[in-house]
This record gives structure tokens, C-alpha cells and sequence, in this order.
């Protein structure tokens, strides 16, 4: 028989979205700071042990010496430096590891227990192969940057990070899913002329997302570091240097990160548009307030794009940049489930 409290399911799954949150910003500081090559084995039990002795560390200093990244970029490296970048690219792995066991351990004891029926049981089946193919997609990732060039692909980046998007997203819906909330009564054509606007927020973000991780995967904030000209020019200088054509969109640093900056414009020209679409149509006191919400974290986060460019990328900024983006999705998920699963009925909380 199914246990009909879903409180501690519920909590669980919000877990989930905030473990693989931090898990981003981890992975963000593991790339701006050249951490990800660092450790070139992968031993899903042993590897959650790091270095306990000189020895130890000598030994793996001496392994990460055999690769491409020490041989062509940091070959004056001493040890010292080598446990800093060690350090992040350590505290992703474990902290990939410890986001498995959360995931793993509770959906046995709630599966045991009765918590799930067949939709919700195959829901988490999904979520746990969404977690599985992130870490694989993690390992393939580091791999490609192991051999003959030191860097990593910006297209298993990419992947590698809207995996993580996309479980966040998951995770978050099947929560909101366990709860039904209630929508202060709206017509129909109010809800009709807010939801266009939804969805090209919903699409441009997608794009900004992927363009984001090209960005960070292409080196390409390290160029052209003015706003909002390109080396004096609207269009970069390099924006058509490679042959085909078509290579530019995905593999030109000056034209990704031009596509960068031109959709994160549109993206808040379509969220300052749902904005004034719901105060200004809506009797909806709450999709009137979490439009502003919305409204305030696209500013923030494209005054911090700016910034984060003219200042040439610095940690900080760039790793804040990215759990604004991550805040960002949470909220436009949120205002999506109310808009289009609410049922107007009102539920009593746990």
C-alpha cells in the first residue's frame, strides 16, 4: 500500500535540485580555474580518498605529469599549486559522489517503504539515469582533454552542464508535482497573453545556457572585453574567420561570445515583456510579484555578464554569474508549474 505522506519525498527531491545547484558552482570554479585535468584516473571508491602523505601527493603530481596539460601549459608548476587546483577538481568529484548517495539510499528506503506508485516510481527511475549519465558524461568530458590537447571539448562541456540544468529542472517538477498549489483566478486570455512570453523566455534561455558553456568551453570572455562594442566594432573582428561559414556559430570564440551577448539582450527584453504583460494585465497578485522576481534576476545577472567581461573573467564573478543563471531557472520553473499545473484548489501544507 503507498504511503500517502509525500512530505519526505518532497524534501528529498528539493535535496536534489540544491545538491546539483552547488554542484554546478563547484564545476564552475573547477573550469575557471583549470582544475578539471588535474586528476586523470577515475575510481568511483578509491578516488574519493585523496592524498594523506607527501608521498601520496608526490605520486599523483607525477601522474598528472604525464599529461598534455602539465606538458604544454603548466610545466613550471611546483607542488604546491598542483594540491590548489587539485583541491576543486577533488571537491567536485566527491561532492558528485555524495549527490549519488542522496539520490540512491533514500529512493531504496521510500521505495521499500511504499512511498511510490508506478508513475512516481518510473519518475525516479528517470531521475537516477539523468544522474548516471551526468557523472558518465563528467569522466568523458575530463578524457577528451587528456590526450594530445590539453583542453577539454566545449561540446561535451555543454552537454555536460545542461545535463545537470535539465536534472535540476526534473528534480524540481517532480517536487512541485507532489504539492498542488492554488492561482488567484485569472481569465483565461490573461494566462493565453502571458504564456507566448513564457515560452520565448523559455527558448532564449535554453540557447543562453548552451552559449554560456561554449562561452566558458572556448575561452571566448577572455576576448574582446568591452561592452557593448566588440574591438570597436558591433560585429567582432574575427566574427567570420573560419571556413565553413557555419563553423563560426559554434567554434568562433569573438562570434559565440557575440551570440552570447545578443541573446542574454533579447532574453531580458522578454522577461522585462512578461514583466509588464503581468502587472499590467493580471489580477494575480503572486504572478504579479514573481514577474518582478524574475525581472530583478535577469538585470542582476546581465549586469554581472558585463562585468564579469570588462574585469576579463575573474573567479568570483564568473562563478556568481553562473548560480544566477542556475537561480534563474529555479524561478522560471516555478512560475511554469503554477501556470500550467495549477488547479485552482486549494491544498492543506504538510
Amino acid at each position: 500500500m503507498r504511503n500517502s505522506n509525500l512530505r519526505p519525498v518532497y524534501l528529498w527531491l528539493w535535496s536534489g535540485v540544491i545538491l546539483v545547484s552547488l554542484m554546478v558552482i563547484i564545476g564552475g570554479i573547477t573550469r575557471l580555474t583549470d582544475s578539471g585535468l588535474s586528476m586523470s584516473d577515475w575510481n568511483l571508491i578509491m578516488g574519493s580518498i585523496p592524498p594523506t602523505s607527501e608521498v601520496e601527493w608526490q605520486q599523483a603530481f607525477e601522474r598528472y605529469q604525464e599529461f598534455p596539460q602539465y606538458q604544454q601549459i603548466n610545466h613550471q608548476m611546483q607542488l604546491d599549486e598542483f594540491k590548489q587546483i587539485y583541491f576543486w577538481e577533488y571537491l567536485h568529484r566527491l561532492l558528485g559522489r555524495m549527490i549519488g548517495i542522496v539520490f540512491l539510499v533514500p529512493f531504496v528506503y521510500f521505495w521499500v517503504k511504499g512511498y511510490f506508485d508506478r508513475k512516481l516510481l518510473k519518475r525516479m527511475f528517470i531521475l537516477l539515469g539523468l544522474g548516471a549519465m551526468q557523472g558518465a558524461m563528467g569522466w568523458i568530458m575530463v578524457k577528451s582533454g587528456l590526450v594530445d590537447v590539453p583542453y577539454v571539448s566545449h561540446y561535451r562541456l555543454a552537454l555536460h552542464f545542461m545535463l545537470a540544468v535539465i536534472l535540476i529542472g526534473f528534480c524540481l517538477w517532480y517536487a512541485l508535482d507532489l504539492k498542488k498549489y492554488s492561482l488567484p483566478p485569472d481569465s483565461p486570455t490573461v494566462l493565453n497573453r502571458l504564456k507566448p512570453w513564457f515560452w520565448a523566455i523559455t527558448v532564449l534561455f535554453i540557447i543562453q545556457m548552451v552559449y554560456g558553456a561554449f562561452t566558458a568551453g572556448l575561452d571566448a570572455g577572455y576576448l574582446y572585453n568591452s561592452f557593448p562594442k566588440m574591438g570597436g566594432q558591433w560585429l567582432p573582428p574575427t566574427f567570420s574567420m573560419l571556413e565553413p561559414y557555419v563553423a563560426n556559430l559554434v567554434e568562433n570564440p569573438g562570434t559565440v561570445q557575440w551570440i552570447h551577448r545578443v541573446n542574454g539582450t533579447l532574453l531580458a527584453l522578454a522577461v522585462i515583456g512578461f514583466w509588464w504583460k503581468a502587472v499590467f494585465n493580471s489580477n494575480s497578485a503572486w504572478i504579479q510579484a514573481v514577474s518582478g522576481i524574475l525581472l530583478s534576476i535577469i538585470l542582476a545577472q546581465y549586469l554581472l555578464g558585463v562585468l564579469t567581461l570588462i574585469y576579463k573573467v575573474p573567479v568570483t564573478l564568473g562563478v556568481l554569474h553562473q548560480a544566477v543563471a542556475i537561480l534563474f531557472w529555479i524561478v522560471l520553473l516555478l512560475i511554469a508549474h503554477r501556470l500550467y499545473k495549477s488547479n485552482g484548489q486549494v491544498v492543506a501544507t504538510w
